[in-house]
């Protein structure tokens, strides 16, 4: 009963149901084609998702939603337009879970927070953090409590939202106080580290060019500048990532869930990925930035039988190692 309540939990959140509430929004004001509907799942889910999500909607798989009304066309099915809906007491369980993460102070003012554990003061959690083990990570992760550290974190995230200069004093490698001035763009965590880093353009003599990576922790003090950075400052082509010349090719078979489960996974990196109609199979492939290329193999080989590493040489060549290393651990020799 509990796999089935996680299971119908997590339907509830994904971006599945987000997507379907959309176009049934949208279809019930007026009809909706197909290529907009394709559009909205690429919005709000990923790229794949028309391929699971439409078949289901249109053949009424999924129950009677639309209703066809030209040869690409549909309107909403069901007689009231009005989709929001209250907290149920799971929803209500998991949000108090993740009060119980202490990370969660580093995105809400201590007034929220306050505000969030009164009206969910009577729930019971979910699940507490006790209740998980996290494997292949570092065990000098970022101080979540300290509040030098919140102080900063609050200070990056509200300089990333108003698009504003950041005026840093930054702890250098040689353990020296570094001043700096920079343009925040993101913030990026890593689950391996775990860790949070900025991702920024530091000034020079020629302006904001840059590209620079400061870990939040190293943050000895900063301040939002007055100064506002130009709407249009920001431009797609900036990278902080140096791309591999090859990405990793996966073959998805759909067994247990597959695709969607390895969408979900690898939601951080770029995808590309299509249909083999004759095969029933998906390829995928992940960009990746060659620093993750460790972390990347160890996701890939977590998923077990339901994917195939296609390539490149490189990797398939670690993978195997990877293989006979852990046969040896086990039976002692290898293979």
């Amino acid at each position: 009963m509990a796999g089935k309540t996680l299971e119908l939990f997590d339907k509830i959140y994904g971006c599945y149901y987000q997507v379907v509430r959309q176009i049934l929004e949208e279809a019930a004001a007026s009809p909706v084609t197909t290529s907009r509907m394709e559009a909205l799942c690429r919005e709000l889910a990923f790229e794949e998702s028309a391929f699971a999500i439409l078949p289901k909607l249109i053949s009424g798989s999924w129950s009677p939603l639309l209703k066809k009304e030209g040869k690409n066309s549909y309107s909403s099915a069901l007689s009231s337009p009005d989709f929001s809906y209250p907290l149920t007491a799971l929803q209500k369980a998991w949000l108090k879970s993740l009060l119980s993460d202490q990370r969660i102070s580093l995105f809400f003012a201590k007034e929220e927070m306050d505000l969030l554990s009164t009206f969910l003061k009577d729930t019971p959690s979910l699940f507490h953090p006790d209740d998980f083990h996290y494997y292949d990570q570092y065990q000098d992760g970022d101080s979540y409590k300290s509040t030098v550290y919140i102080s900063a974190f609050h200070t990056v995230l509200a300089s990333i939202r108003s698009k504003k200069i950041l005026l840093v004093s930054y702890r250098g490698k040689k353990q020296e106080p570094v001043v700096m001035e920079v343009a925040p763009c993101r913030l990026q965590y890593s689950s391996k580290d775990d860790k949070f880093r900025l991702l920024c353009l530091k000034r020079t003599r020629r302006g904001f060019t840059l590209p620079y990576t400061l870990n939040i922790s190293r943050i000895l003090d900063c301040h939002i500048s007055s100064e506002s950075l130009p709407a249009d400052f920001y431009q797609e082509t900036i990278s902080f990532c140096s791309h591999c010349s090859e990405p990793v090719s996966i073959e998805i078979d759909g067994r247990r869930n597959s695709l969607e489960r390895s969408m979900l996974h690898f939601a951080n990196y770029e995808k590309h990925t299509e249909y083999d109609e004759e095969r029933g199979i998906y390829i995928c492939s992940i960009y990746y930035d060659s620093k993750d290329e460790t972390e990347l193999l160890i996701e890939l080989l977590s998923f077990g039988p339901v994917i195939r590493i296609l390539g490149p040489k490189s990797i398939l060549k670690q993978v195997g190692q990877r293989i006979a290393r852990q046969h040896e651990l086990l039976y002692g020799t290898l293979i």
